[in-house]
């Protein structure tokens, strides 16, 4: 992925002899190291209009049929930990990805990271739109099954159709220079994405109980910033009693409060890792989902991710090659420092 800026660019006025090389390289520059084939005939011709700003990158690209792979030898080259949602427009093209093949054709959409090894060979000259972005960003949205998610997603499917729509609608405009928040856009697209996966791989509950845990979740998730978002309360707001709440969570292998707090603590850290929200201080964040102590929410953060909050941040800030950055504590702003027993009992912290 380019680092910032864009332009245009063309075989036409390359020689013919040259022309591999050139597209070797300008191939490499948008979306990493590929071992590129040579093209299928001696006058292979390509076009590329690319744009990248804070992260995030489009390409609309044009070529003849040829080929490439990224190995894990290109993949230690290069270092670049990205998510690509490739949206064919005409044309046909085939990926394999983890020995999985993939054929493409108008209106299908591909989703791959830079950090899975892959082939892909373009059979019929083939025009498609390309948004890169920082696969972190997945991570944040998604840390237990962003390695998980579905491929592809054929032109006739409900979540092919509204990513098509969407990038169609934003695509022009960001190559032309009229969209100049690259974070902005990254997080439309994964808060898009994730809704869009969710789609294409939900699956209907089985039983009378898994509709209402669903129905329970989907309530916390809307309420999650609620610093009295307690069993009480949850039980009251769906219509049922707190122990029939909590046999709903005992099938899920877990209780109501460990619920809460883990749906809690992944917002926060997205929004740790989220540059936008460099501005914004630690505590700043966990009481807006919800925490009411900073001590207790750095002990929970630690134990549920392996470090703290400020390491965490830290180092979602030097893999996007930034300063870290955030301020300090506003005077005066108040803290309770310690932390009760009490907590989980009285509350949902």
């Amino acid at each position: 992925m380019k680092a910032e800026g864009g332009g245009r660019w063309d075989t036409g006025a390359i020689p013919s002899r040259q022309r591999f090389d050139a597209w070797q390289g300008m191939l490499q520059d948008v979306y990493g190291a590929w071992d590129v084939t040579l093209p299928a005939t001696p006058d292979f011709n390509a076009e590329m209009l690319y744009r990248a700003v804070g992260g995030f990158q489009i390409v609309d690209c044009s070529c003849d049929p040829c080929g490439a792979r990224r190995t894990r030898s290109e993949m230690a080259r290069d270092g670049n930990e990205t998510l690509t949602i490739q949206l064919v427009l005409s044309g046909t093209e085939t990926f394999t990805i983890d020995d999985r093949r993939i054929d493409l054709g108008p209106g299908d959409v591909l989703i791959w990271n830079s950090i899975r090894p892959m082939t892909f060979e373009v059979t019929e000259r083939l025009r498609k739109v390309s948004v890169t972005m920082p696969l972190s960003r997945l991570r944040s949205w998604l840390p237990g099954s962003w390695h998980s998610i579905e491929s592809s997603l054929a032109n006739v499917s409900p979540g092919a159709g509204l990513l098509s729509n969407v990038i169609g609608s934003i695509s022009p405009e960001f190559l032309a220079g009229n969209l100049r928040n690259g974070e902005a856009l990254t997080e439309t697209m994964m808060g898009l994405l994730v809704n869009v996966l969710g789609i294409a791989g939900g699956e209907q509950p089985a039983t009378l109980r898994a509709a209402q845990l669903l129905v329970v979740k989907d309530h916390i998730q809307a309420n999650l910033a609620n610093p009295d978002l307690s069993p009480g309360v949850i039980a009251s707001g769906k219509r049922m009693s707190v122990r029939y709440l909590h046999a709903l969570f005992e099938n899920d292998n877990t209780t109501v409060q460990q619920y809460v707090i883990r749906q809690r603590l992944l917002r926060c850290r997205r929004e740790l890792e989220n540059p936008k929200m460099a501005g914004r201080t630690i505590t700043e964040i966990a009481f807006a989902w919800g925490f009411q102590n900073s001590t207790h929410f750095s002990r929970r953060f630690k134990a549920e991710f392996g470090l703290s909050p400020q390491d965490c941040r830290s180092q979602a800030a030097a893999a996007a090659g930034r300063p870290a950055g955030a301020p300090a504590q506003r005077p005066g702003q108040a803290l309770i420092i310690e932390a009760s027993e009490a907590d989980d009992k009285i509350s949902i912290q």
